[in-house]
Order: structure tokens, then sequence, then C-alpha cells
């Protein structure tokens, strides 16, 4: 139980990227709705950079640390294990090598920008989390 209250953000947004990563998005979103044609790669850069800076900051707050090395390769690894379930489970979706590219990336991104603020307090009463 100690995982769910120390990694709740966390765990939370694992369960919204594996949605969003499974779901017919033809239901959601009508055809005539238009993005920039690179928006999909935004889109997974940014839920991977939020998963990954998230992740790091529960971590950094928990007592009992997981390895930094090890929050990478999961949350790295999750982005290409969703990519092969879109491909192979899903008839709507289909995975993408460059779309597990762009989540890489925003895991890596994530990781710096939580090492380069890490010793501001500011950065964790803005996210509520207690110092």
């Amino acid at each position: 139980m100690n995982i769910l209250k120390n990694y709740w953000r966390t765990l939370l947004l694992v369960a919204i990227i594996i949605f969003l990563s499974l779901m017919n998005v033809n239901k959601v979103m009508p055809d005539k709705v238009s993005f920039h044609k690179h928006f999909d790669k935004f889109a997974h850069f940014s839920m991977y950079f939020s998963l990954s800076f998230i992740f790091f900051i529960e971590n950094y707050k928990n007592s009992k640390h997981i390895r930094k090395r090890w929050i990478v390769l999961d949350t790295i690894t999750l982005g290409i294990a969703l990519e092969f379930m879109q491909a192979l489970l899903t008839s709507n979706r289909s995975g993408n090598f460059y779309d597990a590219v762009f989540n890489s990336i925003g895991v890596i991104c994530g990781a710096i920008l939580f090492f380069s603020v890490k010793k501001y307090s500011f950065i964790y009463n803005i996210l509520l989390f207690k110092n």
C-alpha cells in the first residue's frame, strides 16, 4: 500500500497514458478535427515528459528511493510496450517507431528537468508536494 500512497500521481499518469494509448480515438474525435501533422509527436513527448518528471519528484520525496536508472528504463519500456500493444491488440491504432522515439525523448527531458530544478523547493509547492 505504500506504493499507492507514495506514487499515486505516477500511477494515475500511467493509467491515463495506457487509456489514451489504447482507446479508439475515432469515437472521441471527429474526422473533421485537424491538428498539425506533428501534433501527435508533441503529445507523446508531453505525456512521457510529465510522467518522468512526476515519477522523479515522487521518488525524491519518498524515503525509500527507486534507482534513477530504473525510473528511466521503466518509463521508456512502458512507451515502447504501448506502441507494440497498439499494433498487436487494437484494430484502430497502429504502433509507430517515431512515437516510441518521442516517448523516450520525453522521458529523458523530464529527467533532465528534474535534476536541473530538484534543489528548488518552489517546484514542489507548485506541484502540491509536501516539503
